[in-house]
C-alpha cells in the first residue's frame, strides 16, 4: 500500500519502540479539553485528562484497596507519562515513601516535583539489575499501544522482579469501546494497526493468565462499563460523585471530554496509518478525518455508547 498525502505529525524514533501515538508538542498541549461548570472553566491536556477520567471510574482512588503502603517504603511508576499519578500519590503519603516514575523519553516528565520523587529513562522489558525486590507497589497503566504482544510477558516479569516479596504489582488497561458502525470501522482499523506493529489490542483480555503465569498470586481484576451518553448504573453513580466531590462539574461535562478525548487519541494515530495506505479502510486524509467525526457523534449521540476499563491487582509471594 502507498503512503497517503496528509499533514504529516512526528513521532519518536526510538528503534525498540512501536508506539502509535504522537511525540509533538501538539500531543502535549493542544489536546486541552475544556470542562465548563457553572462560572468557570477547568483545562486539562490529553494526558492530565486521561488520568482523570481513570481515577473517575475507580471513583477517585488511585491505589487498589488491598495495596497498603508504610511509611519507608518504594514506589515505581511504569510508563509515568507526566508523572501526575505519582505528584497526586505523593500527596497522600508521608514524604519518607521513595517514589519512581520511569518512560523511554524525558519530554513529558514534571520540570518540579517534590523531593522524594525521582524520574529516570528506563525500559520496562530490561529494568535495571540493582532493582530486584525492591518496590512494595509497581504501577503501570495504558500501555496498549506502546508494548509488542511479546513484550507483555517480558515487562510484567521485570515488574515480578523488582517488586519486593508479599508487594503488588497495580495495572490499568482499557477494554472495548461501542457506540455505532462509525466506532466499529474505526475499532478494526486501530486493531489492524496494532497487529500490523505487534501490539496487543486485546490485553486486558489475557493479563490475568500473564500475572500467573509470571508467578504472581491474589490476582484481582475490577471492570468498569462507563456509559458514555448519561450516567447510568452503579459504575456511572462512582464518577458522577467523584466529578461533583473532586471538580464541581456536572458529569454530562465530563463526559463530553472522555469522549473528546478519546478521539484526539485517535486523531494522533492518523500518521502511522495513512504512512502504509489506510489498510483498505480510509484512502485519503479527508477519510480519515470523517471517520473519527463520525466516531465522535456516535459517541456524544447514541444511548447505549460505552467503554470498559480494567484494573489489575496481584501480590508477590512473600517469602
Amino acid at each position: 500500500m502507498s503512503r497517503i498525502q496528509h499533514t504529516e505529525r512526528p513521532h519518536h524514533s526510538i528503534p525498540s519502540s512501536q508506539y502509535v501515538l504522537p511525540s509533538d508538542e501538539l500531543e502535549r498541549q493542544r489536546y486541552a479539553t475544556t470542562v465548563s461548570a457553572c462560572s468557570y472553566q477547568r483545562y486539562y491536556c490529553r494526558l492530565q485528562l486521561q488520568h482523570e477520567v481513570i481515577r473517575g471510574a475507580f471513583g477517585g482512588a488511585l491505589l487498589f484497596p488491598c495495596v497498603r503502603l508504610s511509611s519507608n517504603d518504594q514506589v515505581l511508576d511504569s510508563g509515568t507519562g507526566t508523572g501526575i499519578w505519582l505528584l497526586e500519590l505523593a500527596a497522600q503519603l508521608p514524604p519518607t515513601v521513595r517514589l519512581h516514575g520511569v518512560d523511554i523519553i524525558t519530554r513529558l516528565f514534571p520540570s518540579t516535583y517534590p523531593s522524594n520523587i525521582k524520574f529516570s529513562v528506563e525500559d520496562v522489558t530490561r529494568l535495571p539489575s540493582s532493582w530486584s525486590n525492591s518496590f512494595t507497589l509497581v504501577h503501570q497503566r495504558l500501555l496498549l499501544a506502546a508494548l509488542r504482544k511479546v513484550e507483555w510477558p517480558m515487562a510484567i516479569g521485570e515488574m515480578y522482579r523488582v517488586v519486593s516479596p508479599g508487594g503488588w504489582i497495580q495495572l490499568c488497561e482499557t477494554g472495548s469501546w461501542r457506540a455505532g458502525p462509525f466506532t466499529a470501522r474505526f475499532q478494526s482499523l486501530m486493531r489492524t494497526l496494532l497487529d500490523s506493529k505487534g501490539l496487543f489490542m486485546d490485553i486486558y483480555k489475557a493479563m490475568p493468565l500473564v500475572l500467573r503465569n509470571a508467578g504472581f498470586v491474589d490476582v484481582r481484576v475490577e471492570v468498569i462499563q462507563l456509559s458514555l451518553c448519561g450516567a447510568e448504573g452503579s459504575d456511572d453513580r462512582k464518577f458522577v460523585s467523584y466529578c461533583y466531590l473532586i471538580h464541581y462539574i456536572t458529569y454530562e461535562s465530563f463526559l463530553s471530554s472522555i469522549t473528546r478525548n478519546m478521539c484526539n487519541v485517535f486523531r494522533g494515530m492518523k500518521t502511522p496509518i495513512l504512512n502504509v495506505g489506510g489498510f483498505g479502510f480510509v484512502s485519503s486524509e479527508a477519510e480519515f478525518d470523517a471517520l473519527v467525526n463520525g466516531v465522535e457523534n456516535e459517541m456524544e449521540n447514541t444511548a447505549s455508547a460505552q467503554k470498559e476499563y480494567f484494573l489489575f491487582c496481584a501480590r508477590k509471594p512473600s517469602l
